[in-house]
């Protein structure tokens, strides 16, 4: 049977998108130093070569251009800034979308035979091997993702909840800052304590490294937010100031996580954010109430 008209066009899209993710993959495999990863990073590289010498039977050789090459460069910075799990499950994110395209062509006749028997292979490693294969690589960052999230998102929450009662109980920004890091310096060594405690009694977790990215996060995390109030702004500027801060490091954390561990960004981003606010009400409110019992305000 031959190829259904247009088939020659789809071909070419699909063949130039397994090229780019066969040179990325490899390129990365090129840079990396530990050889668990680099095996993976191949196999990646070769099973999309192998999709990209399918597509190429339908629509002659296809090769990326210099907005291509430009691409290249800019997802093998990402590779290196933001890590090579998130970097190739970015890239995979419209796997679904492409998924979609192979299936329609197999039902609808346009090949046949081992042609047909071979894209059936490919949309299964579309489907199911690439994510896997993903999931194999080592990285530091995730595999510590939990400590991160706890570090980061335990100090938003106690920060903002101790920024925002101190508006209520005095109208200086530096005193709330310097009450925001008192609480946030000894905080930072209890979740670190609490971390490695905890770690101890999981497998294959590293108590040390884990209260470490624990302690750190947080600590970086209470230095950020007690910026605004520490630089002299006006107490109420200052505490919006901290807010924005926290969601722009939430949203992009969030964003990060949801990349790597496949899940939906947007319902964690808006719960998060939620669970701020209302910590932001409450923490207000429990400062009034004290200024009111004790009659002592600053």
């Amino acid at each position: 049977m031959e190829p259904q008209a247009g088939l020659a066009e789809k071909a070419r899209v699909y063949a130039l998108d397994e090229l780019f993710d066969s040179r990325l993959y490899r390129a990365m495999a090129e840079r990396e130093r530990d050889p668990k990863n680099r095996a993976v990073l191949l196999r990646m590289a070769e099973q999309e070569y192998m999709h990209y010498e399918f597509w190429k039977k339908f629509c002659g050789d296809a090769e990326l251009n210099p907005r291509d090459e430009l691409r290249l460069r800019l997802f093998m910075l990402s590779s290196r800034i933001l890590g090579k799990v998130f970097t190739i499950k970015f890239l995979e994110r419209h796997e679904k979308s492409v998924v979609a395209e192979y299936t329609e062509i197999l039902e609808s006749g346009a090949l046949s035979g081992e042609d047909s028997a071979e894209l059936k292979r490919i949309i299964e490693d579309e489907k199911e091997h690439e994510s896997a294969l993903a999931d194999q690589i080592e990285e530091f960052a995730v595999r510590h993702l939990g400590a991160i999230a706890l570090g980061m998102s335990d100090a938003i929450i106690e920060l903002s909840g101790v920024h925002a009662g101190f508006l209520g109980y005095t109208s200086s920004s530096v005193y709330t800052g310097i009450a925001g890091l008192i609480v946030g310096v000894s905080a930072s060594m209890s979740m670190a304590a609490a971390a490695y405690l905890q770690s101890k009694q999981e497998k294959g977790k590293a108590p040390g490294a884990t209260a470490a990215v624990t302690g750190v996060m947080y600590m970086l995390t209470v230095i950020l937010l007690t910026a605004p109030f520490l630089l002299g702004l006006p107490i109420l500027k200052a505490l919006t100031a901290s807010l924005v801060l926290a969601f722009i490091v939430l949203a992009f954390f969030s964003f990060y996580s949801s990349v790597v561990m496949d899940r939906a960004f947007a319902r964690d981003y808006l719960e998060n954010v939620g669970v701020i606010f209302l910590v932001v009400v409450i923490g207000y409110l429990f400062g009034e109430l004290v200024k009111k019992l004790t009659g002592i305000a600053v």
